[in-house]
């Protein structure tokens, strides 16, 4: 007997209810950990029998099948699912008593829900229940009870139909939710869970592609390959990875069945235009120029792709393939007395290998390559601050070449037993350009104005040698159902190689004084009036580290709606110097805990708790700052006369003796050298609590709080006279001080090794932390987020999210950065540790203290296939801290430069004025707008247009200003002050707009 349409109606509607509330019945149910694929659980239909009744578990798109039993309380589950669309079907015999059809995402489980059969016509044939799940593509913060991590999903069609910049990025995405800071002023990166944009982890494909040379960014594909974004802002599992930060990780689109291929365009129109206005000058202290550039501007640009997907072997072998080709174009920039003209292009080729060996092993295989150059010209100006190029100065060319290749096995062994296999190799080739060496740099410092000109025809202060970085790991994990017990035990490996070499040129790099006072220069010697002084850096080496981590997890059913997780962590990070020999070794253990309740046992309120410790690896480049082979040397001279075609300086005496940075000699040290022999690895701490709730079958709201409070770090001092302090006192009066600068966990007792003796005996000496005089590390990130997400639908056609954050952030540390004083230099070597007069006032306000940020992004689709989308972002202003020289040129810390906040000038001295006391910017909000048309041409065409527009309004507000207050201290310990102090530094980035042509043969 046909179930009747307004029976199967009225099944439907109900089934749809429950879905977008995504409830499922309880059950043991699977936490995913950076994996492509996905799963789904659920339990056989109210009043079934559970032993009477199978569940078969289908796909269209890829010909997959998949029998599934239920156990004695009818609860299922399955996992290793690909992405995409399955129909899972209900049988009692050879009668289907419901389906459901539904959408399974990478690195997560879908709750499955059948809804009771209806009696139709006395019972003799039950109702059969079919979903589509395509709105639930468009969810982005799910109720998932399956684990107590938290995380937000983007797919490719909300990411499309948002007004995101044609260059988006993961960055780009994370920022849709307020939690997350962008660092404009340092890096460019985002900030998550409070930490530095140097301390998240990305993944690509289970893969680590983590730019580990720098720990800043990523290796990368083109948006067009990917299809799902995941997010995580720290409080994540064990088998993830460490990160005092957070976790980005994407997915590759995968092939099916359904044979598909299209085109892309994005275009960005010509810059200095009504459309992208031009950039903003910045004035100085004096009304001269502090930045030049609303003359520069940009040719339009336009990047082409095309792609096509599909079977190679229907049902078994499928293929995603993607082209692209960002045609050239040009860039002009000017500064006071230079044009540069940069001609940029890229390509890149990828192919995506998906193989379902059977229905319970998958394997998966990417390669890609990429191909990218920069070619830069520089012209001489007829006259400062115009556009009137002169005669050519200089030429560059910079390639960039990059290959991947990751490979994913998911294996189901038994119905208790799965296997994830995971290997993948990067590598990056790029040559930064490498100018005349016989020619030197020259440029002229002016006492009045405190600006330096370069005025000899060599421009370049660094000549680069190609760059080598890549990297290589592998993973492997098995899962093990025992009873409630949901047992995870794994390994990973990974290494990383980076060589390179850059120098100032071999002629050296002169500048001119005219002191109209005496100063003190580092070689102990006192100058005034004119002299010249000679500057040479060569760093140079090959750096290899490996990171080796161990994992345990238990996800336990504690009770019907309960999941307690328990996890632990062991990571070994090796660090090696440029001679490629033992450096560093940093052992960690990882406690992590966390619970997640489904309250009501429906999935529409989940409460969750998460504690756990967090460690980071450190990159390449704070091996290379401390262990590269590097030469610094300075000279300062009288002269008599300048070349009339170089401007290098003629007939030179030379002012005192050559000074050689301490420890730059070219040889690379001993780690005993460069640092503590009890240096540990850096930790924090953190606390997360939640909840989740389903209001209606569109609207999910989510509260959750964070705590993170940093206990360890590593990082530099150069306070040699705490060692030599505490060893005149302890049995070596006469020992000297040093001036060497190395690595230690400040705060803690430091064990070093010296001749203290002076007899060539290395000894060691254990000095308390107390006695040492540097502070503990202090960085405590508290925040409370309030969401708001509605799904589009059917019968409600439009997409909002809502995003409020509350943050207090403060401390003397920012961890791996010190963006206070915006420096993205070397990890491990920030300098406010240099000495103990460095760090006073440093315990204040942190960068990241923006007390109030709210987001929102939203969409709107029309039945006719307009669509239109806008983001608004808003914040309070980030607190202004300031530095200062002490004003004691016999001070310690004097030839170290401004790291201290010696700023108060109501005192005399001037005195401390406390980190992130210094005023805040200015309150920040900007507007964003996109216009989006989808058109069907026949059965299997669909175009769709979208212009994007940042900054709809082209608002330039104030988003820093110039921190530094004194420029100078003379030699009677009176500031000179910085005339640029408190200025703007940096404006919001103009209006820019981008326009996407999308084309898909279906």
């Amino acid at each position: 007997m046909k179930t009747s349409p307004a029976a199967r109606g009225a099944a439907v509607r109900k089934s749809l209810l429950v879905l977008t509330l995504l409830s499922g019945a309880a059950g043991m149910q699977d936490a995913r950990a950076q994996s492509i694929t996905g799963g789904l659980y659920g339990s056989v239909p109210a009043g079934q029998a559970a032993g009477k009744v199978s569940v078969t578990v289908t796909s269209a798109q890829t010909g997959f099948r998949r029998d599934l039993q239920p156990d004695a309380q009818g609860r299922y589950k399955t996992s290793g699912l690909n992405p995409g669309l399955y129909t899972v079907t209900f049988k009692e015999g050879n009668n289907i008593i419901a389906e459901r059809q539904v959408s399974v995402r990478p690195n997560s489980d879908t709750a499955v829900v059948a809804v009771a059969a209806e009696d139709q016509g006395g019972g003799q044939t039950p109702a059969i229940v079919t979903v589509t799940g395509q709105s639930a593509q468009t969810t982005v913060i799910p109720i998932d009870v399956s684990t107590p991590e938290m995380s937000s999903h983007y797919s490719r069609e909300l990411i499309n139909t948002l007004p995101l910049a044609a260059s988006a990025n993961v960055e780009t995405i994370a920022r849709l939710r307020s939690n997350v800071r962008y660092d404009q002023n340092t890096t460019g990166l985002v900030q998550l869970g409070g930490a530095s944009p140097a301390e998240n982890r990305y993944y690509l494909n289970e893969f680590d592609t983590t730019n580990d040379r720098t720990l800043l960014g990523a290796n990368r594909l083109p948006r067009e390959a990917i299809q799902d974004t995941e997010v995580m802002a720290g409080s994540f599992g064990a088998s993830w990875t460490n990160a005092t930060g957070g976790v980005m990780a994407q997915t590759v689109r995968q092939g099916s069945n359904n044979f598909q291929a299209g085109y892309s365009m994005y275009y960005t129109p010509r810059s200095a235009t009504s459309l992208v206005p031009s950039d903003k000058d910045i004035r100085d202290g004096q009304g001269g120029y502090y930045r030049y550039a609303s003359s520069n501007y940009s040719e339009a640009s336009t990047t082409h792709y095309l792609w096509a997907s599909g079977a190679l072997i229907k049902d078994k072998l499928f293929a995603f393939a993607l082209l692209g080709d960002k045609l050239p174009s040009n860039s002009y920039s000017f500064s006071q007395n230079r044009e540069s003209v940069a001609s940029s292009r890229s390509k890149n080729a990828l192919l995506n290998l998906t193989w379902n060996i059977n229905e319970d092993h998958t394997l998966n295989l990417i390669g890609s390559r990429a191909w990218s150059s920069t070619s830069t010209s520089t012209y001489r100006l007829l006259k400062d601050y115009t556009t009137q190029a002169g005669a050519w100065s200089s030429s560059a060319y910079s390639p960039v070449t990059e290959r991947m290749l990751i490979a994913n096995y998911h294996g189901n062994i038994t119905d208790n037993l799965q296997v994830r296999l995971m290997g993948g190799f990067l590598g990056q080739i790029n040559d930064r350009a490498h100018g005349a060496e016989d020619v030197p740099y020259v440029d002229s410092y002016s006492s009045r104005t405190q600006k330096t000109t370069n005025i000899g025809i060599q421009d370049r202060t660094v000549n680069f040698r190609p760059d080598d970085y890549w990297r290589r790991g592998y993973k492997g994990d098995v899962t093990w159902r025992l009873a409630d017990h949901r047992i995870v035990f794994g390994a990973e490996y990974y290494k990383h190689f980076l060589g390179q070499d850059w120098h100032t040129p071999q002629a050296g790099w002169y500048t001119y004084y005219d002191r109209p006072n005496a100063v003190q220069l580092p070689n102990g010697e006192q100058v005034s009036g004119q002299y010249v002084g000679y500057y040479f850096n060569r760093e140079f080496g090959n750096m290899v580290s490996i990171n080796k981590a161990a994992y345990l997890e238990d996800y336990w059913k504690a009770g019907d709606h309960v999941i307690v997780y328990g996890g632990l962590r062991f990571d070994k990070y090796i660090n090696k110097d440029a001679l490629e020999r033992p450096l560093f070794s940093f052992p960690m253990t990882s406690p992590r805990v966390g619970v997640s309740w489904d309250v009501k046992g429906d999935s529409s309120l989940k409460v969750g708790a998460n504690l756990g410790r967090y460690s980071l690896s450190m990159p390449s480049n704070f091996s290379f700052g401390v262990a590269e082979s590097h030469l610094e040397q300075r000279k300062w001279y009288r002269y008599t006369g300048i070349d009339p075609a170089t401007r290098a300086p003629l007939g030179l005496t030379q002012i005192g003796s050559t000074y050689t940075v301490p420890g730059h000699d070219g040889i690379p040290p001993e780690a005993y050298q460069v640092s503590t022999t009890n240096l540990k690895a850096p930790y924090q701490n953190e606390l997360q609590l939640y909840a989740q709730k389903a209001f209606s079958r569109s609207w999910v709201g989510q509260v959750d709080f964070g705590y993170a409070d940093l206990k360890r770090v590593i990082n530099s001092t150069c306070y040699g006279q705490g060692i030599a302090r505490y060893a005149n006192t302890h049995g070596y009066p006469d020992y000297p001080s040093d001036y060497e600068c190395f690595e230690l966990n400040p705060g803690e007792d430091l064990t070093v090794t010296r001749d203290f003796s002076g007899t060539g005996k290395l000894e060691s000496l254990t000095i308390p932390a107390a006695a040492f005089g540097l502070p503990k590390p202090k960085h405590k990130y508290i925040h409370m987020t309030f969401d708001a997400s509605h799904s589009r639908s059917a019968a409600e056609p439009w997409y909002l999210n809502l995003s409020y954050t509350w943050t207090r952030s403060f401390g003397n540390d920012n961890g791996f950065l010190n963006l206070e004083n915006r420096n993205a230099g070397y990890i491990g070597q920030t300098g406010i540790y240099d000495f103990p007069e460095t760090i006073q006032g440093a315990n204040g306000n942190l960068t990241n203290d923006v007390r109030h940020a709210f987001t929102a992004s939203a969409a709107f689709y029309f039945q006719n296939g307009l669509r239109t989308s806008g983001i608004l972002s808003m914040h309070s202003g980030e607190p202004v801290s300031c530095f200062g020289l002490k004003p004691d040129v016999n001070s310690i810390s004097y030839n170290w430069g401004d790291w201290g906040h010696y700023c108060d000038a109501s005192m005399t001295p001037v005195g401390i004025k406390t980190a992130g006391t210094s005023g805040r910017l200015p309150f920040f909000w900007q507007v964003d707008l996109g216009v989006g048309y989808d058109r069907n041409i026949g059965a299997h065409n669909k175009l769709s247009i979208d212009l994007s527009i940042q900054n709809l309004f082209n608002r330039r507000g104030i988003t820093d200003r110039y921190n530094t207050y004194s420029a100078d201290v003379n030699a009677d310990n009176t500031i000179v002050p910085d005339v640029n102090w408190g200025i703007p530094s940096q404006y919001q980035s103009p209006r820019k707009a981008s326009l996407a042509l999308r084309y898909t043969y279906r």
